[in-house]
């Protein structure tokens, strides 16, 4: 769940792909989508998104924050919060400023979070 800060606000949604609707290509969104169908190809906005328990999407997602409830097989870039409500499945790498997983949500994939820029410690060697 967002914080109330970072919540997406679900009653400012500018686009909702319904769930019979089909789409293949690149999506280029400006406003809060709610996807609820397919979306195949590339996914593009400089702001939210919300895929629904119905939503599936094979696709590169670059957004400022997103809410995971359906299906995600790709790669997401988030400037802001992803989260993976309880029903919700990504298979692919992030890169994220925040993350949220909900418990029996799936996530097989590797995480990069932005802003830690600090090296990665090495194994201290034992002494002699």
């Amino acid at each position: 769940m967002f914080s109330k800060k970072e919540e997406i606000d679900t009653t400012k949604i500018d686009t909702i792909i319904g769930k019979e609707t089909v789409i293949n290509g690149t999506v280029e969104a400006k406003g809060i989508l709610r996807i609820e169908g397919k979306i195949t190809g590339k996914l593009n906005t400089s702001s939210d998104i919300i895929i629904a328990p119905t939503g599936l999407v094979e696709a590169e997602i670059k957004c400022r924050s997103i809410s995971i409830a359906g299906s995600v097989h790709g790669n997401v870039d988030s400037k802001g919060v992803l989260e993976i409500e309880p029903t919700g499945k990504l298979f692919g790498d992030i890169t994220v400023a925040k993350l949220s997983i909900g418990d029996g949500a799936v996530f097989h994939g590797n995480c990069q979070m932005q802003g830690q820029n600090q090296p990665v410690p090495s194994k201290a060697k034992p002494e002699k």
